[in-house]
């Protein structure tokens, strides 16, 4: 009892302050007079301005909470969207590749691309079918756009394939407006170059290339690729360089032809040349 005494006369003066107030509140609202009502009016006005300025001031809590809600959704629609995009992207890769079956080419096989190589100077492909898909060594790989490379190892259900980036691949070529034949080859460096095409041949940037029919791997008249460069190496050959039909930066999906070389022609070559 002693301490809530003390307390009290300690604050004293609040408690009197705190009386005065409501005292004259209590005479200023029972007074009716004009100059009180004018009073009461202004403070009235104030007061609701006020409040009205602390209600527009935004709630910072409820739009940090909205601003979640609103960035989950646009992430959760822009992988909806990516989806959607990608869906349609394979879509039109697969109706064109399967437009080959339409073609004279018959016998192929489709395969999905689950690692590449690109950078080194013998570079591969690694497909997901194998010899339980009938795929077989030295088969041709294409695309709609044109030439890939050739199945060098196969398993179960995997098989490589060398690309034309790939210092062991050639592939007898020809230049499809003039005839001109040649070697296709990877130089290691980046660069595709027909080899042992004459200085005199016919041959102009844009000249698409195709197989060759002197070839036992690939079918005659697939697309290889355009010249980009052409140029004298020296006094007897040219130096073509081409740019590939097929973009092997987005290389996803290929097919294999069902094509093995001529093993009758294959033996009696390679016995010639050991001669």
């Amino acid at each position: 009892m002693k301490t809530i005494g003390l307390f009290l006369l300690q604050i004293k003066e609040y408690l009197i302050l705190s009386l005065l107030i409501v005292i004259s509140l209590i005479l200023l609202f029972s007074n009716d007079n004009t100059q009180i009502r004018y009073l009461r009016a202004v403070a009235v006005g104030f007061v609701g301005t006020i409040q009205s300025g602390v209600s527009a001031v935004p709630n910072v809590f409820e739009i940090q909470k909205e601003n979640e809600f609103l960035r989950a959704k646009n992430i959760e629609l822009s992988n909806e969207l990516s989806a959607l995009k990608e869906a349609r992207l394979e879509n039109i890769r697969l109706s064109r590749m399967l437009g080959i079956k339409n073609k004279e080419i018959s016998g192929v096989v489709s395969a999905g691309i689950v690692n590449k190589t690109l950078i080194q100077s013998r570079n591969t492909i690694t497909l997901n079918v194998g010899e339980s898909d009938s795929v077989k060594i030295n088969m041709p790989v294409i695309t709609d756009d044109g030439l890939v490379g050739r199945i060098v190892s196969t398993s179960k259900n995997y098989s490589i394939a060398q690309i034309l980036y790939n210092r062991n691949l050639s592939v007898s070529v020809k230049i499809q407006r003039s005839r001109v034949d040649g070697i296709l080859n990877y130089d290691g460096s980046g660069n595709l170059l027909i080899k042992n095409v004459p200085k005199s041949a016919d041959v102009k940037t844009g000249d698409l290339i195709i197989t060759s029919e002197y070839s036992n791997y690939f079918p005659p008249g697939i697309p290889v690729g355009i010249v980009i460069e052409e140029g004298n190496l020296d006094n007897l050959f040219k130096k073509i360089i081409i740019k590939p039909q097929v973009s092997f930066q987005e290389l996803e999906e290929v097919f294999v032809l069902k094509h093995l070389p001529d093993s009758e022609r294959l033996e009696l070559e390679n016995a010639f040349q050991k001669k």
